[in-house]
């Protein structure tokens, strides 16, 4: 097809809306009643947990990160337990996952955004998949149909997604003499959650948090959304940098797909991992700042605003002048490291010494800038 985005028709999808009205009814309803009525075993306890990783994961790393947005590689068996367990968590084949992905991060908050946010909460949420038809071009994965596992799983998926995500665990339970527990907790009442949990990003991330790298997105970070999908929640850093394997990047925030595929990478499993200049994330936060802190100045009274605004300007390029600088020593000195020059050399000193002046001189300038906070204003 000639479209270049994926295509909206208006159109009850009463397939999805049945199954997913059941999805919710067996995993919110009754698998509590099972519980509640015959107790849990340690092994339905252990298949759910097993299966509520491994699905998860296989969205969060296989489907997101390694093919949607390709922030790192991956071995064939990796590729093949992604493209497994993703089938499992019934939420299309990682092509149409992909392509739906891409198109919501090149036409975001337009009407060829499938989940778009500007239709409501509701939509984002889940509206997308039962009030309209989607129509793939699969233009914009042309680099993942070349796999021709990825192709099998695609033109195949009916059976994969029913191997693995109802049999396996089916057949499982019954070895352990558990098959109701297996139905209700390992498949219904896993799904219920994973979808959840998946659509949130959509939905829950559009709407909530805060824009930490880009106030004019509707992407939000949000602490909540990360916990429950594995680190997906910081979605503003997502939408502002794609490419980068991480979503949450400071040292506090919670990611285990982040720390997931840093171990494939020490087990020599992956490779390639795309990351963001520690320097570009942070001048990408600071711009933010400065136009929040800008916007504030907009409340007070003109003759204030116009001094206080002339100041903040005046600190922030200079704030951004000394993280340039800065920038610009760390590669010197990273050059250094690389050539493996002599610790105690004339040219390994004045490198460390140089990095060392434009990291001081860049703290510095951030006390200053920061210090506008402490003005008298009234925000």
């Amino acid at each position: 097809m000639s479209h270049i985005g994926s295509i909206l028709k208006r159109k009850i999808m009463w397939g999805n809306i049945l199954f997913f009205s059941l999805v919710t009814l067996l995993g919110f309803v009754a698998a509590p009643v099972y519980i509640g009525l015959a107790g849990i075993s340690l092994s339905e306890l252990l298949l759910f947990f097993f299966y509520l990783a491994v699905t998860s994961f296989s969205i969060t790393l296989g489907y997101h990160r390694l093919f949607a947005h390709t922030t790192f590689k991956a071995n064939a068996f990796v590729r093949f337990l992604a493209l497994f367990f993703g089938a499992a968590a019934l939420e299309q084949s990682a092509l149409e996952w992909s392509s739906h992905h891409r198109d919501h991060h090149r036409y975001v908050d337009t009407d060829r955004d499938p989940y778009n946010i500007k239709k409501g909460f509701w939509h984002a949420h889940i509206g997308w998949l039962i009030f309209w038809r989607h129509q793939f071009h699969f233009e914009n994965v042309k680099d993942l149909a070349k796999s021709r596992l990825m192709m099998h799983q695609h033109k195949f998926y009916a059976l994969w997604a029913a191997g693995a995500g109802v049999l396996l665990p089916i057949i499982i339970g019954a070895l352990t003499g558990h098959i109701l527990g297996a139905v209700l907790l390992s498949v219904f009442a896993r799904l219920a959650l994973v979808y959840h949990a998946t659509w949130c990003i959509n939905s829950v991330c559009h709407t909530f948090g805060k824009a930490t790298y880009d106030i004019d997105s509707s992407a939000k970070d949000h602490w909540f959304a990360a916990l429950i999908t594995n680190g997906e929640g910081y979605h503003n850093y997502h939408h502002y940098f794609p490419g980068d394997y991480r979503n949450g990047v400071r040292w506090y925030q919670w990611d285990p797909t982040k720390w997931v595929i840093a171990l494939l990478a020490k087990m020599g499993w992956a490779w390639d991992l795309k990351t963001v200049s520690r320097f570009h994330i942070l001048a990408a936060r600071l711009a933010a700042e400065n136009q929040r802190m800008a916007a504030r100045l907009e409340t007070i009274e003109p003759h204030h605003s116009v001094t206080l605004k002339t100041l903040l300007q005046t600190q922030y390029d200079r704030l951004k002048q000394t993280l340039s600088d800065w920038e610009h020593s760390a590669r010197e000195y990273q050059d250094v490291l690389r050539r493996q020059i002599a610790r105690y050399s004339e040219a390994h000193k004045q490198a460390a010494f140089k990095h060392e002046e434009a990291r001081r001189r860049f703290q510095e300038s951030l006390a200053v800038w920061k210090s506008i906070h402490l003005l008298n204003l009234p925000f």
